[in-house]
This record gives C-alpha cells, sequence and structure tokens, in this order.
C-alpha cells in the first residue's frame, strides 16, 4: 500500500496542494490500520476498515479533504462504500493482491524501480522510512509466495502545516484529559508516563504467531485474516513503542458509551504479556461482563414481578454471575462438540459466546430461529431484549456498555486512584501492580454487588504474584476417604501442582484434565461444584474428588 501510495504520486500528483499527497495518504492508512479494531463487529472482517464521516475528515484535513480523499481512492491506495441513513461511509485498505497488480503496472510505465521512487519522494517530503520484515526460515518457497510478510517503519517531520492532522488525535486527547474528572486525569497522565512494550519481543511474537496461522491455513479467506490480524498486531507495537514522544498514544472517553478507549482496548490481548512490567502486574476481568452486567437493567422488573418471572430473573442472574452462562447457553443450544475432546468444551464455548452476540447485538429480525429457541428458556429476558432495540437494535450494546464504563472507570476506578492505585483499563478488566491485587479484588467485589445484588465471578488471569501461595498438596492431604483410586486421584491433584486457584477457570480446568470431567459429570453438578470453589467453600482437593465420587456413580 505505500509503494503504491509513491508511484502514484509520482505518476499522477495532486495539482496546488497545500500538503504532500503522500503525508496525508499516510496518515489515512495508519488511521485505518491502528483503528480498525475498535469495531468488534468487523472483528472477523477479512480487510481493514474504519468509519470516517464528512465532518470528521474536514476537521482533521481540512477543507480540502476531499480532494485528498478522492485523489487515494481514483488511485486504488483505498476504497469505501456509500453513505446510506444512519451508516457513516467507511474506507477500506485494499487486497495484498490488488496492491501488488497495480504496483506493478505502475512500474512498468515509466520502467521505474520502487526503490528509487521512494527515495526521492522521502526526500522530498523529508521523510525517513526503513523496510522491515518477519523472519521466513524453515518456511518453503511455496509458503513463501503467499506470505506478505514486509512492512515499513516511517518516521514523518512535523510541521506547521500537518501538525493539525499527525497529531490531531493525541492533542484532542490531552484536552479530555486536562478536563476529565480528578481520577481520569491521573489515569491518563499515568498512562502516558508510563506504557510501555517490549518492542523487539513483542514484534517477534507476532511475527511468529502469524506464520503459525499461515501454516494452518487453509482456504484463501483464512491467510487474508491472518494477515489483517498480523498487520494489527504490528500497528499496536508500534504505536505504543515511543508512543508518547510520536503522538501514537490513545486515551479517550467515547462519547457514545462513555468507555476509555486505549491503545490497550484496541490490542490483541495476546501482546499484553509484552507491557513493561507485565510481570509484576495482575489482572482482574468480569467473566461474563456483558451478560452479568444486563442484570442491573433487569433489576427494575423484579417489582410486582409474578413468581414465574422471578424464578426467570434468578436463574439468568445464577447462570450469568456464576460465570456460567456460555455453558448454560452450550444446553440451551444444545451446541455439538466437534474435534478433539481436549478441545471440546473450548470450541463449545467460543460458539455459545458468538450465539450470545448473535442474540444480543442484531435486530429483532433477523436469526427468528434461533430467538425462538432462547424465549423458550428465558422469555422475559428475551422480551426485555427486544423492547431495548426496538427502535435502535445497536441500544442494547450501548446500554450495556454504559452501565460498564460508569461502574468501572467511574465507581471502580475513582476509589482506586483516591487510594493510590492507579489502574490500566480494558473495559471490563483492570491491569494493576500485583501488590494491589487483593484490594482490587475487594473495591471491584463490593462496588458490583451494590450494583447487581449478588457477587460475581471475577477472573484474575496469568500474572501471578510472588506473594500468593502456590497450591501444593502434601502426602497427607489425600487421607480423605473417596471412591477415586489414590493413584488416579494423586496424578490428577498433580496437574494442578504450583497453580494458583483463582486464576483457574473451568476451562482451565477441562484443559488441565484433559475435558474428562465435563464429557463424564452432569454439567449441573460440576457448574455447582465450581462455584463453590470460586466461594472457598471447598478447596481444590474437595473439588476433585467430588467430581471423581460423581463420575464414578
Amino acid at each position: 500500500m505505500v509503494d503504491l501510495l509513491f508511484l502514484s504520486a509520482k505518476i499522477q500528483p495532486i495539482e496546488n496542494n497545500t500538503e504532500s499527497e503522500i503525508i496525508v495518504g499516510l496518515t489515512v492508512l495508519n488511521d485505518i490500520l491502528s483503528k480498525s479494531n475498535q469495531n468488534r463487529n468487523l472483528i472477523d472482517y477479512p480487510f481493514h476498515c474504519i468509519p470516517m464521516d464528512s465532518r470528521y475528515l474536514k476537521i482533521k484535513y481540512g477543507n480540502d479533504y476531499n480532494t485528498y480523499i478522492t485523489w487515494l481512492i481514483i488511485n486504488n491506495v483505498i476504497w469505501h462504500d456509500h453513505y446510506f441513513d444512519g451508516r457513516t461511509t467507511h474506507y477500506y485498505l485494499q487486497t495484498n493482491e490488488t496492491y501488488v497488480q497495480k504496483i506493478n503496472s505502475l512500474l512498468k510505465i515509466n520502467d521505474d524501480k520502487i526503490e528509487d521512487v521512494l527515495y526521492t519522494y522521502c526526500l522530498r517530503d523529508n521523510i525517513q522510512i526503513s523496510l522491515e520484515s518477519a523472519d521466513t526460515k524453515g518456511i518453503n518457497a511455496i509458503q513463501k509466495n503467499r506470505i506478505y510478510d514486509k512492512w515499513y517503519k516511517i518516521k514523518v517531520p512535523i510541521t506547521r502545516t500537518n501538525k493539525k492532522f499527525l497529531t490531531k488525535d493525541y492533542e484532542a486527547d490531552s484536552v479530555t484529559i486536562n478536563n476529565a474528572p480528578k481520577h481520569i486525569k491521573k489515569m491518563g497522565s499515568h498512562y502516558r508516563m508510563n506504557l510501555g512494550i517490549k518492542y523487539e519481543e513483542a514484534i517477534a511474537h507476532a511475527e511468529k504467531r502469524y506464520l503459525n496461522e499461515l501454516e494452518d491455513a487453509t482456504t484463501e479467506e483464512e491467510q487474508t485474516k491472518s494477515f489483517k490480524r498480523y498487520s494489527s498486531r504490528i500497528s499496536s507495537i508500534n504505536n505504543i513503542q515511543n508512543g508518547r514522544n510520536n503522538k501514537t498514544l490513545r486515551f479517550k472517553r467515547n462519547p457514545t458509551n462513555k468507555r476509555l478507549d486505549t491503545n490497550l482496548t484496541n490490542m490483541a490481548s495476546d501482546l499484553r504479556p509484552f507491557i513493561v512490567g507485565y510481570e509484576n502486574m495482575s489482572y482482574l476481568d468480569l467473566s461474563n461482563s456483558q451478560p452479568v452486567l444486563f442484570n442491573i437493567l433487569l433489576r427494575q422488573y423484579r417489582e410486582n414481578a409474578t413468581e414465574l418471572v422471578l424464578n426467570e430473573l434468578d436463574r439468568y442472574l445464577e447462570a450469568t454471575t456464576s460465570g456460567q452462562w456460555y455453558e448454560e447457553l452450550i444446553r440451551v443450544f444444545d451446541i455439538t462438540k466437534y474435534g478433539n475432546p481436549e478441545t471440546a468444551l473450548v470450541n463449545a464455548r467460543d460458539t455459545a459466546k458468538k450465539t450470545w452476540m448473535l442474540l444480543a447485538y442484531s435486530k429483532n429480525t433477523d436469526l427468528k430461529g434461533l430467538k425462538e429457541r432462547f424465549a423458550e428458556e428465558y422469555p422475559f429476558v428475551s422480551s426485555v431484549m427486544k423492547s431495548i432495540k426496538k427502535e435502535r437494535y445497536e441500544q442494547f450494546a450501548i446500554s450495556l456498555q454504559i452501565i460498564e464504563s460508569e461502574i468501572f472507570i467511574d465507581k471502580i476506578c475513582r476509589i482506586l486512584v483516591d487510594e493510590g492505585i492507579i489502574p490500566y483499563t480494558l473495559h471490563d478488566g483492570l491491569l494493576v501492580p500485583s501488590e494491589f491485587e487483593k484490594r482490587t479484588f475487594d473495591v471491584m467485589s463490593e462496588v458490583l454487588s451494590n450494583e447487581i445484588g449478588v457477587i460475581p465471578q471475577i477472573k484474575i488471569e496469568g500474572y501471578k504474584s510472588e506473594k500468593l501461595e502456590p497450591i501444593r498438596f502434601a502426602e497427607q492431604t489425600l487421607i480423605m476417604q473417596s471412591e477415586a483410586g489414590d493413584d488416579e486421584l494423586q496424578k490428577l491433584i498433580n496437574l494442578f501442582d504450583g497453580l494458583v486457584i483463582k486464576d483457574l477457570s473451568i476451562s482451565d480446568i477441562v484443559r488441565i484434565t484433559n475435558g474428562r470431567h465435563l464429557n463424564k459429570i452432569d454439567a449441573n453438578y460440576f457448574s455447582a461444584q465450581y462455584k463453590k470453589l470460586n466461594r472457598g467453600d471447598v478447596d481444590l482437593k474437595e473439588f476433585i474428588i467430588s467430581l471423581e465420587t460423581n463420575m464414578k456413580s
């Protein structure tokens, strides 16, 4: 895309332009790359795209914005759909194949070499550019033909004329931070001063993951999506690296859903371990967050409700706050588990998550069969969802996101910051220094309990504090009577040796035990025992023995 941009500027430049078409073009391309993951509805879409309406473009690029955007479209650097009522125009990157085809065609016109064109126009616009690529050692020649692994690292000097669009987002965020409530102002300042990434390690991870995904890809669409994920990771990493100096750090309160949108919220979760200081942090996350927060809207219907409705609301409350909502959807829709038994639950759970997305975030008139089945199990809950989406189907998601931001940003974060604990926020989760893990958990539990009526499941994932004692079982812990054989039980317990119990989700437990329990015992029994484990009513030894006993009986 960069090569095509430079070639187009050479062959068909904009006449009498006030700013370099290359610099404007690079900014547009970077915006599409870095912001395309903000819309979760487009996460599985194979191409990078973002909505940009004319008001935004005019503010950012000035009155001549249409000249630049039209030039980019005519030269196939980007493409766009058309505005229609209720939807902003979206701008897209082309496929890599389209870029390659167009570049080869343009190079033949004047028998150009792309290196010479880049050098000439980098010199003209004082741009510094370097070509980077993934390490493809061990990849055979056939595979290399479908690997798009090269990307440019480009440094554009800020001038009086281009400053308005190169630094616009960063400066707008500065205004937001300075005018925000005291605790958000502190969070914004802390974020800009401290956020960093282990650059080389993160880049190596992104490249390795990309090559692995290409190895597993069986269709062209899967290959295209792999490249999209790879380029998104590269963009995320580079926006954090020296982000303060480069004006690429984002910290903005979304005016629609009130969320805090940052580089972290738009970054692939597998890149989090490369955040500087990550090894000394804990991540606390509300399980089944959107289904759980829906309980807050449902509470208003409890007064004067029939016993039948109250029972349904109680069932929904129990399933969501225990962290079992997706397991409940597996039951409701009889989601079949295919493939390897060791990954059966994970696959079914992923399907259940997508099913919830379809139920909650689609138009009432769509997917009638799916929604009718859900209504058979949860008729009142279904009717409330429909009523919220009646005028505008997006309102259901927006309403839950507003509730989420009010709870996490305006309540939980306010308390933490007042106590000197400055978190990084990831919408329904918080990343804090490990020493403040327990206090953060307590604050989250208290606030969520006040809002929902019960304490929902809060996961602490992957970031083990040195102060947390690992769970280890001595010989004497096996004295308890059980129908499970001693040798078998010992082997099973040993699988958990060294792990911190509250770090484990059901998926973790099933993965560690090769999926044996969910395939052989009653799902409701498993859920009930797991909830006891999370509450601390039973320890891991008692939990495993109860499952083994139930399984044998």
